[in-house]
């Protein structure tokens, strides 16, 4: 179960990190509603992992990722149902070396029995170019987050009738509700 709920986040936190390379390119003035979640069924099992727990798993994770060594990505829990996922960019331009710590806001949810993420906001500091251009990309990645997450949800829980109901943040822990 543990694996599963690492995967999880850690298939979320990937596509997080792909939005912020195209949030780099631009401030996101995403102005886009908070998915409703519907109150889960009553769960048969509530899962509660910490955020310190899910940083230290997913460093180790990334540490053999060459693309991401010295971006130091960080994952906090945004009650009541927020991720926040921020690295550290450094970019050369004509000599000069810039540095900026954007972070994604994605919020999380189940919609048709399916986990779905939504991102909610972009913040890359000063800079402000509109992230229309990326829209393709940012949909895309969001569509892999939430099919990865799915399919580990899927094979996590094979055989035990019970599915996600729920999926929810405290100010720094994960909540998974699982029900019938």
């Amino acid at each position: 179960m543990i694996k599963f709920i690492i995967g999880f986040v850690f298939g979320v936190i990937l596509g997080a990190i792909a939005i912020l390379f195209f949030g780099a390119l631009g401030r996101g003035a995403h102005p886009l509603t908070t998915p409703t979640t519907p109150a889960p069924r009553q769960s048969a099992i509530r899962i509660s992992v910490n955020q310190s727990y899910l940083n230290q798993e997913f460093g180790a994770a990334l540490a053999d990722q060459p693309q991401l060594r010295n971006m130091h990505p960080q994952l906090a829990m945004r009650a009541p149902n927020a991720v926040v996922v921020s690295v550290d960019l450094q970019a050369s331009v004509a000599g000069v070396t810039l540095t900026a710590h954007p972070a994604v806001t994605i919020q999380l949810y189940v919609a048709g029995g399916r986990i779905r993420t939504r991102v909610a906001d972009v913040n890359v500091g000063a800079v402000d170019v509109p992230l229309q251009p990326f829209q393709a990309q940012i949909d895309q990645a969001i569509r892999m987050m939430e099919d990865q997450a799915n399919r580990l949800v899927n094979s996590g829980l094979a055989g035990t009738g019970l599915k996600v109901v729920g999926v929810s943040t405290t100010s720094d822990s994960l909540v998974i509700d699982l029900g019938q």
